[in-house]
């Protein structure tokens, strides 16, 4: 299969996660079955703390590259913002992987950020931090006059400003706020642009940290949050997910720029399909079922039927009603015509990544892609498997061709995106 000068094609992957920053280290560690978790007392409210398991990014000094992330967040008033300096890395990673040098004076590349809650960790410690002292001046707390310089970056335009400062890029650039669909939604928006002709090249990125408890406490009363650190996705005994710290990003490219260039692309990016529930927060609508027609949907987008696809990588949160919901989508989207497709889930690896998973997740599935290797999903049982597509549990090695992604997110975002190897 030749490639269309207009294809949208991946040829740059920058994986910073717990296990590992950039694509070698990523993929020995999913290789040799590896995942990392800590538990960390963090608070949660004044005067209260919870422990949790959370796949936690080691500090500075021990990742190659991130001390001048960090310290250039340190020149903008932004230090401590750690999913921004885990993002800065991403890209420069992605990157290099893909070879791409520009005129940081002159360019039309872009940036399509998928953030679930930018800078809501450092205003909340702060705030933490200025009620559990007592106020410098007699009288109330100045709560403006601390928090005022927070409440601005919490606003989504300024990371997609200190992404552009930090690399010179001049193109569109946006946030992308779909929950765990976001990394798709950017995926599909930083392609739409390419395709468009308004640009050769985007960035999509994810990034996230967490310093306090106030998300994660949520996921926990939710009964969502697992109670050790053995997340099981499409296990009968499944019992919640765990987050992760981390960054993901990915280059985009028109193959016409690729080509010319002489890079060689992980894949094509043929297509999705997306929809909005619209009814509950955190409950998917199993009657509708609108999961299933998106996946159809994305399959006619990419021009591929269920007999071409070889590997599905649900979203895999590891919670009874997202799996459950995942499972009987597929098997009603798919009805019984896959052939070659098998299936895997990359979070018992990295932990959930949230607004960023949909990103680190395709990069992991785009690894396996190159090394024409499934990887095995972590902690679940054989015996125990819920899903209408084989789950692989041990790494095989089989071919790769075609993939589906699926993501699902909190208020109702579904997403199904297509990969294909470039001589598919």
């Amino acid at each position: 299969m030749s490639l269309n000068p207009t294809d949208v094609v991946l040829t740059g992957l920058g994986p910073v996660t717990s296990i590992g920053a950039g694509n070698d280290a990523l993929w020995t560690s999913i290789s040799q079955r590896r995942s990392l978790t800590t538990r960390r007392v963090i608070p949660v409210d004044l005067g209260r703390t919870i422990e949790l398991a959370i796949a936690s990014m080691p500090g500075d000094d021990r990742v190659p590259g991130l001390e001048r992330h960090s310290r250039f967040l340190v020149e903008q008033d932004c230090s401590g913002y750690r999913d921004v300096a885990y993002s800065l890395l991403a890209i420069e990673l992605a990157l290099n992987d893909a070879g791409v040098e520009y005129d940081r004076s002159d360019n039309k590349i872009g940036v399509m950020q998928a953030f679930e809650a930018p800078g809501a960790e450092q205003t909340v410690a702060r705030l933490f931090g200025m009620f559990s002292t007592p106020p410098p001046t007699p009288g109330p707390p100045l709560v403006y006059d601390t928090l005022s310089s927070f409440f601005y970056t919490m606003q989504p335009f300024v990371y997609v400003h200190l992404i552009g400062k930090a690399f010179g890029f001049h193109g569109l650039s946006t946030g992308v706020h779909n929950a765990c669909a976001s990394g798709a939604v950017a995926i599909e928006a930083a392609a739409q642009h390419i395709r468009s002709g308004q640009s050769d090249t985007m960035i999509v990125v994810g990034g996230e940290a967490f310093d306090t408890g106030v998300r994660l406490e949520w996921f926990r009363r939710l009964d969502l949050y697992v109670p050790d650190d053995r997340m099981k996705p499409f296990d009968s005994t499944a019992s919640g997910f765990f987050v992760g710290e981390g960054a993901a990003a990915i280059v985009l490219e028109s193959a016409a720029s690729a080509e010319q260039r002489g890079a060689t692309p992980y894949a094509v990016y043929r297509g999705g399909a997306f929809a909005q529930q619209g009814w509950k927060q955190v409950i998917p609508d199993v009657r509708a079922q609108r999961l299933s027609q998106v996946i159809t949907n994305a399959m006619t987008s990419a021009g591929v039927t269920a007999g071409d696809i070889d590997l599905i990588v649900p979203h895999g949160a590891a919670t009874q009603l997202s799996d459950g919901y995942e499972a009987s989508c597929l098997a009603d989207a798919l009805k019984g015509q896959r052939e070659n497709a098998v299936a895997t889930a990359f979070k018992p690896y990295v932990g959930h990544m949230l607004a960023a998973s949909g990103i680190i997740e395709t990069i992991c599935t785009l690894l396996c892609m190159k090394h024409q290797t499934v990887a095995a999903t972590l902690h679940t049982s054989p015996d125990n498997v819920q899903l209408p597509i084989p789950l692989i549990t041990t790494a095989t090695e089989r071919p790769v061709r075609t993939v589906l992604k699926l993501s699902t997110g909190f208020t109702g975002h579904d997403s199904a995106i297509v990969f294909q190897q470039p001589d598919a």
